[in-house]
């Protein structure tokens, strides 16, 4: 327990923190903060919706502290409690020694370690294991109390994880071959618990056209089936080290090189799982007590069942779908040295029994500290190479970021610049409404828009995004907001690698400085939407072929009166009125629109290599969003008169 706890708690902030964590931790935040109660969870890799289980698990942490490392700590520690749940379930009904075994190689297996720290909509071994273990009690120990238990952690797995439907098949087979020890009465309470545990779910789907149910449907049944070894294959790789060095992205082979050479362990591992998986067929078949014959049946239901559940399907199967088989696969190899071992004491005695256990012992705590190594080695990939491996930028990072905004903007506003203008929109942004929960914040799409509010003061953060050269990258708008006398760049946050978290200081007394060098629009033009077009900048010569940069001032009067969406559209037009050019892009979210706010929107007109020289008309409008519809130009008595704004003529030459 303490090796498992040390393993998956020790340096808590390197764990994956990219978008799937931070959307499960940024809705469990609206649980636990803001009294959310979400009937559908986030959705799964083929389409359907999970059950919201993860996210009201999550909420339980969050209640105490909003900061995402207590979700981190909590689900580290309900995952390692798992470790003793495995000691305790193996030795009950297979023996100490097998126990010790299964408990040892689960605590220190890299793949277990790394999913366990993940906040993650995964089935978690505990649960896993409270479902067995109550299956167990009621098969084989006949315990009454062990059917409705199954029954509800059933609920609760399947709640936390779709691919623990694979659990349903194994609890009906094992009703129908231990139908003499069933307590129908139990049963039946336990069912009935665990209708009512996912009746909101399912209330949901029944009244959204069950979009959820088909979607699970056509996952199973859709399209022509691929057979695939691949389920199998994952199943086996999780229980060693196999494929790990994955995780290190592109440095893969350096970080095989750089660790002790005993990937051949892994094959011994997968062998010992196969003897093991043919010993448990034979027990389950030949073992002379009922009871003996019952265990077995069920560890194989729970390894081959949702393993061949996932050999044919019509998209291919993931990893990580299998880690609700842990800790099946060591408790397998556990009883078979166990039983390696009886049958060495059989036969040659207690001294040859000693003198084998401790060889065994020595050689498990090699592969233990070999396998400890793989993981503290997959760590300082993780904090060398944060933003190039297969684990994405981890926690500690942004978490960094966050912090230093926070200190240096008080009771301001935040602004993050990223590449999208919402959570759930991008990875950025998802991980920023996490860090940020419960302090003002507002995301914009930074190579396209830059905002500054109507404030005393506010503090921007802009995240790593393309690189410089890169013409649609966010270096132009950093560069027009560091230009400006009223912003203070703050210590930046660096990566390792590169990439560089920049931190500015806004001070809104000088905004307008943002306006110097633009061409004032006379009185400005106001929409509909209660928009301001107040300049624009724009070079007086184009070439045909390149890139033409066009710059727009906007002032936003009041919050716009709908909560639509907006898109901003900047186009060249030719005397005839023919558009040659076009940019469009959508503004930030209008529910963040503030009264006040001076936004700089910036586009790109992409102009065609054989557009003909001459004078052309530059013009900028907006529209709402799906329904494209073109928001009014207005007198200031509401009157519409036009559907955009004409900024100028520009002149078109040929390239040299």
């Amino acid at each position: 327990m303490l090796l498992a706890l040390a393993l998956r708690l020790i340096q808590p902030t390197w764990v994956e923190f990219k978008r799937d964590e931070a959307t499960i931790v940024w809705l469990s935040q609206a649980i636990a903060r803001a009294g959310a109660r979400p009937a559908i969870g986030v959705p799964s890799s083929f389409g359907t919706h999970n059950l919201p289980f993860t996210l009201y698990l999550t909420a339980l942490p969050l209640r105490l502290s909003a900061d995402p490392l207590a979700a981190v700590v909590f689900i580290a520690v309900l995952n390692a409690a798992a470790v003793p749940l495995c000691y305790w379930l193996t030795r009950v009904f297979f023996g100490k020694r097998a126990a010790l075994i299964a408990a040892f190689l689960f605590a220190v297996n890299p793949w277990a370690v790394l999913y366990a720290r993940k906040v993650w909509a995964r089935t978690m071994p505990a649960f896993t294991l409270l479902f067995f273990g109550a299956l167990l009690a009621a098969v084989v120990k006949r315990r009454r109390w062990g059917w409705p238990l199954a029954c509800i952690s059933l609920a609760a797995l399947v709640g936390l994880q779709l691919e623990a439907i694979a659990f349903i098949p194994i609890f009906a087979l094992a009703l129908l071959l231990n139908r003499d020890c069933i307590d129908w009465r139990a049963l039946g309470m336990g069912v009935l618990l665990a209708v009512l545990l996912v009746s909101p779910y399912f209330i949901y789907d029944a009244t959204h056209g069950w979009q959820n149910t088909l979607s699970l449907l056509r996952y199973g049944s859709g399209g022509e089936g691929q057979f695939s070894w691949d389920a199998l294959r994952y199943a086996f790789m999780l229980s060693s080290s196999a494929g790990i060095e994955g995780q290190a992205g592109p440095f893969y082979a350096q970080f095989r090189q750089e660790t002790p050479p005993f990937w051949a362990g892994n094959g011994v591992l997968h062998g010992l799982l196969a003897l093991a998986l043919g010993y448990a067929l034979f027990q389950a078949f030949r073992a002379p007590e009922q009871a003996r014959r019952r265990s077995f049946g069920l560890l194989l239901l729970w390894f081959f069942t949702p393993v061949a559940l996932q050999m044919r399907l019509s998209s291919p199967t993931q990893f990580h779908y299998f880690v609700m088989l842990y800790p099946v696969q060591f408790m397998l190899i556990g009883i078979l040295l166990e039983a390696g071992l009886e049958r060495l004491e059989q036969a040659m005695g207690d001294m040859a029994l000693r003198r084998a256990g401790w060889l065994l012992a020595t050689m498990l705590v090699i592969w233990g500290g070999w396998q400890i190594g793989v993981t503290q080695r997959l760590r300082a990939y993780m904090r060398d190479h944060p933003s190039t491996g297969g684990y994405g930028i981890p926690l500690h990072y942004t978490r960094e970021a966050a912090r230093a905004a926070l200190r240096a903007a008080g009771d301001a506003e935040i602004i993050v610049m990223s590449e999208a203008t919402g959570p759930l929109l991008a990875e950025t942004s998802t991980v920023f409404a996490a860090l940020l929960y419960g302090h003002p914040h507002r995301f914009v799409d930074g190579r396209n828009i830059l905002l500054t509010p109507d404030a005393p003061r506010a503090v921007t953060i802009a995240a790593p995004l393309l690189e410089a050269e890169n013409p649609r990258s966010m270096e132009p708008v950093l560069q027009r907001l560091e230009r400006s006398p009223a912003v203070t760049k703050l210590p930046p946050i660096a990566l390792p690698d590169g990439p560089v978290y920049r931190l500015y200081l806004q001070e809104a007394a000088a905004r307008t400085d943002l306006l110097d060098g633009l061409t004032l629009l006379e009185n400005g033009v106001l929409f509909a939407n209660r928009v301001v077009f107040a300049g624009f900048e724009a070079a007086k010569t184009a070439v045909a072929g390149e890139i033409y940069p066009v710059w727009l001032a906007w002032w936003l009067l009041d919050a716009p009166p709908s909560r639509n969406a907006y898109h901003f559209t900047v186009q060249l037009f030719d005397a005839e009125g023919v558009s040659h050019a076009q940019h469009d892009h959508a503004a930030f979210a209008a529910e963040q629109w503030r009264a006040g706010d001076l936004v700089l929107s910036r586009f790109m007109l992409d102009l065609p290599p054989d557009l003909p020289p001459g004078a052309y008309t530059l013009w900028a409008g907006m529209y709402s969003y799906p329904d494209i519809t073109p928001v009014a130009a207005i007198s200031p008595d509401g009157v519409p008169y036009a559907v955009g704004a004409t900024l100028g003529k520009i002149v078109v030459i040929e390239p040299e």
